[in-house]
């Protein structure tokens, strides 16, 4: 080879290793705006650490929450993990007092809380909520043989419910001329006050309750329930549209296709109520 067909050679050698290295440089700059553009996808939800929906959660309200972390139990549970699936980030469950829970959402110290939490005006002035999942009542607790069958048998009796929760509220509100109304951190620690001769009676979810005699508790029952209609809903922060959209869409695909009634049926044996389904059934 003569040395001017060397050198042409030289050069088409070395064109053509420059093209290969700034190939390989532009995939290496797709590939790391495909990262950045997932990260500020997610960074557009508003969360507290990118990629990771920080959850706040009254442990234990079974069969709701329940369990040792972070491998929590419970319908809530299910719920928010399949709802942070379809958004695509990871879950962080935090326990804690549902008496201060709205404030500390407020205070951003979560993204979100999913906790058997009722969607009312009180609340919404706080924090928004997504849109309703599940429709509850309350219950009202006795223990067996007790003379009292309705509210109205509560006049000069010991009611007991949880800080911070719509019985309360109720028991406040509706009970003429109770005797004396106490709180306490959380509805099992209700229904333990109630078995151990402590109350007279007790006001707190109808599900909680029911939960409690179908694994077996004793030395209580529920003497009527109340018809509250309350609507649950996934509580979120005032300034977080972003996240309030992404979860209200994960909720509507999930009602769409089946994903909500697949939980309903694993924690209570029914589906989700037509209401809650359609989106028709609002808070009395």
């Amino acid at each position: 080879m003569s040395g001017k067909s060397r050198l042409l050679a030289a050069v088409a050698a070395l064109a053509l290793l420059l093209g290969s290295i700034f190939v390989a440089g532009c995939g290496s700059s797709d590939s790391s705006s495909s990262s950045s553009g997932s990260t500020s996808a997610s960074a557009d939800l508003g969360l507290i650490s990118n990629g990771t929906l920080t959850v706040g959660s009254d442990i234990p309200y079974p069969p709701f929450e329940f369990g040792k972390g972070p491998d929590y139990q419970g319908f809530d549970i299910d719920l928010i993990n399949a709802i942070a699936d379809n958004i695509g980030v990871d879950t962080k469950i935090e326990d804690t007092a549902f008496d201060t829970i709205f404030t500390d959402l407020a205070q951003n110290k979560f993204d979100v809380v999913a906790s058997a939490s009722t969607i009312t005006p009180e609340r919404q002035a706080t924090v928004n909520f997504s849109d309703p999942y599940y429709e509850a009542q309350q219950a009202l607790l006795v223990q067996p043989g007790s003379d009292i069958k309705t509210v109205d048998d509560l006049a000069g009796k010991t009611i007991g419910v949880q800080n911070g929760t719509t019985g309360k509220i109720y028991a406040e509100d509706e009970v003429k001329d109770a005797g004396s109304i106490r709180g306490f951190p959380t509805g099992p620690d209700v229904i333990a006050a109630l078995r151990g001769t402590q109350l007279d009676a007790a006001i707190i979810d109808q599900p909680v309750a029911q939960d409690a005699i179908d694994k077996g508790q004793t030395g209580f029952e529920i003497a009527t329930t109340i018809p509250t209609n309350e609507l649950y809903g996934i509580a979120i922060g005032k300034d977080n549209k972003g996240l309030l959209d992404a979860v209200n869409g994960a909720l509507t695909e999930m009602k769409k296709n089946g994903q909500l009634n697949e939980i309903y049926q694993k924690w209570f044996k029914i589906d989700a109520s037509k209401g809650v389904i359609d989106g028709t059934t609002t808070n009395p």
